[in-house]
């Protein structure tokens, strides 16, 4: 008995195995277990049943060594667990980005769950910030957008002394292409009109690998913060 499979489907498998070589976004899951973050971090010291959500971004080299990590932290008790984190992150690697088939360094929003139960300590990780319409759209287990970094206009544009922080926001299709980028002022002074552009301007010409879920490339918002 042969089995007869459209050529039609032989084509979507083809395309979506050459696609998955050819694209791919930073994920934890490195080939030498011993060096992934998840396997680093020690668990702080607590008392009792807690639990904490950090969210953290670091870049991600073309080796997969991470970064310039940073975490946000609501209070003291958050500090200690954005602690740990940053310093795992110093000794961890990831497997990188890859575009197009090449490796790249891109910047990383993610989260860190830590869940203190009775004796048991777990920490999950999560490849997105936690973006309310994102999560909605695809669950918490999805994977956000990456930029790639490269020619960053607003670097030289921006004021380096006057404190300025803002977030950009834009639409990152599910072909990577990104659109409407706009800003807000999160912080400090609203930077000049060029420094304005020259952010948007970076939006509109990086590189992005789109947002995935359940293992295709989906549309998605896409936020980054831009400080001096």
């Amino acid at each position: 008995m042969k089995l007869l499979i459209p050529l039609g489907s032989l084509l979507l498998v083809a395309a979506i195995a050459w696609s998955a070589a050819d694209l791919r976004p930073a994920d934890f899951q490195h080939e030498e277990r011993e060096r992934r973050l998840a396997n680093r971090i020690e668990f702080p010291d607590v008392k009792g049943d807690a639990t904490a959500m950090i969210s953290c971004f670091s870049q991600i080299s073309k080796g997969g060594k991470m970064k310039e990590t940073g975490c946000f932290t609501k209070d003291n008790f958050d500090a200690a667990f954005a602690a740990a984190i940053m310093k795992a992150a110093k000794k961890s690697s990831m497997n990188p980005a890859i575009i197009d088939g090449d490796k790249r360094t891109i910047y990383l929003q993610f989260r860190v769950e830590f869940i203190a139960k009775g004796e048991d300590r777990d920490i999950k990780l999560y490849l997105n910030p936690g973006y309310t319409e994102n999560v909605d759209a695809y669950g918490p287990d999805h994977v956000a957008a990456q930029r790639v970094i490269g020619k960053e206009p607003w670097q030289g544009v921006c004021p380096q002394r006057a404190y300025f922080l803002v977030a950009a926001r834009a639409f990152v299709g599910e072909d990577g292409k990104p659109e409407n980028p706009s800003l807000e002022r999160v912080s400090g002074i609203m930077p000049t009109a060029d420094c304005q552009n020259a952010i948007r301007e970076t939006i509109l010409q990086s590189l992005f690998t789109p947002a995935m879920a359940d293992g295709y490339p989906v549309p998605s918002a896409f936020i980054e913060t831009f400080s001096n």
